[in-house]
């Protein structure tokens, strides 16, 4: 089979009828198609957080739909928010952090699904480093960007230690932290446990060191809130309610391909990011995986809950100063 524009058999259709069974579409969602075109812009080059949307356009779930739907890689990552705010783009793979902070300012973006559920970020080091809490880090240089969510999760991190950004020195290491974790040019570094931390625990294995470890935000005070998360204009989406309910049912279609049979994907995707090998994308595939569903076994659904655990910490962080609805932040409405 080649990587093209075809319809893939699923592997376990029970499973798939157990996870992924869907109530019949009603209200907006049986309207017609007002936007057959839509582009959403993703985190990144492809990698596994693009999977279902990779393989609904390989099986033509899309244009099962009557859509044409496009991904977009950024140029650089404050970008996904910005253009789906002024309409440039449909969707975009975003954050719970950014949306709040959107929609302090006025701008009327909301998560119409959930992708990653699971925070997996942290400070990772080497494990020779002296380092078992937060308090260890005190003196120590930092590699973590000036994203406000980065910052704010480093802040909770260190409270929990006792220390303020006082007591360390922060750099920004751009795209280079791998290699300067791996020079001993910065002590620790923000970053994802199935991505930067792979590759680093890889070179350190090659060589014989001991392997990566962490400090991860959600054991030191930073909730577990969604990962990422599909953010629309909500004006968008409003008028064009059908379109946006069969997007998001083309890409959970897509999901079920991705949890059950990747491969056809997960081949596109490595052919199109070179910045990992092929080995390194399985293995954030396998990282990755678990991650879609909730307990439950449902796929895309958002909750007021996670939602409200989300605001009280950027509130108290101060990444945001005003107190909102938290179910203004997200729908459930488009997922059928």
């Amino acid at each position: 089979m080649t990587v093209g524009k075809i319809r893939l058999m699923i592997v376990s259709a029970a499973a798939a009828v157990t996870l992924f069974s869907h109530p019949t579409m009603a209200g907006p969602c049986d309207g017609p198609v007002t936007a057959g075109k839509i582009a959403i812009m993703a985190d990144w080059l492809p990698w596994a957080s693009q999977g279902p949307m990779v393989a609904a356009q390989q099986a033509g779930f899309y244009e099962d739909e009557g859509l044409d739907v496009e991904i977009i890689a950024p140029v650089n990552p404050a970008d996904p928010i910005k253009l789906v705010a002024r309409e440039r783009v449909q969707f975009s793979l975003t954050y719970v952090p950014e949306v709040m902070l959107a929609r302090e300012t006025g701008i009327p973006v909301v998560a119409v699904a959930t992708t990653l559920r699971v925070l997996s970020s942290g400070l990772f080091f080497k494990g020779d480093r002296a380092i078992s809490s937060p308090a260890d880090l005190k003196g120590m240089t930092l590699g973590v960007g000036p994203k406000q969510d980065a910052q704010a999760f480093l802040a909770t991190l260190l409270e929990a230690g006792g220390l303020s950004r006082d007591d360390v020195r922060v750099v920004d290491p751009g795209y280079a932290h791998v290699p300067m974790i791996l020079t001993d040019r910065i002590d620790a570094a923000h970053g994802l446990t199935y991505s930067e931390g792979m590759v680093v625990d890889e070179e350190l294995t090659k060589a014989g060191g001991a392997p990566v470890r962490w400090l991860k935000y959600t054991d030191f005070g930073v909730p577990d809130f969604y990962y990422q998360l599909i953010v629309g204009n909500e004006d968008w989406i409003k008028e064009n309610a059908a379109a946006t309910c069969r997007f998001l049912r083309a890409t959970r279609r897509g999901l079920e391909v991705w949890l059950n049979s990747p491969s056809e994907a997960k081949a596109a995707i490595a052919g199109a990011n070179d910045q990992f090998t092929a080995d390194q994308h399985d293995k954030i595939y396998e990282g990755t995986k678990g991650h879609w569903l909730a307990s439950n076994g449902s796929s895309f659904v958002q909750s007021t809950e996670v939602w409200t655990r989300a605001q009280d910490w950027a509130l108290a962080r101060k990444l945001i100063t005003l107190r909102d609805d938290p179910d203004n932040y997200f729908t459930n409405a488009y997922l059928n």
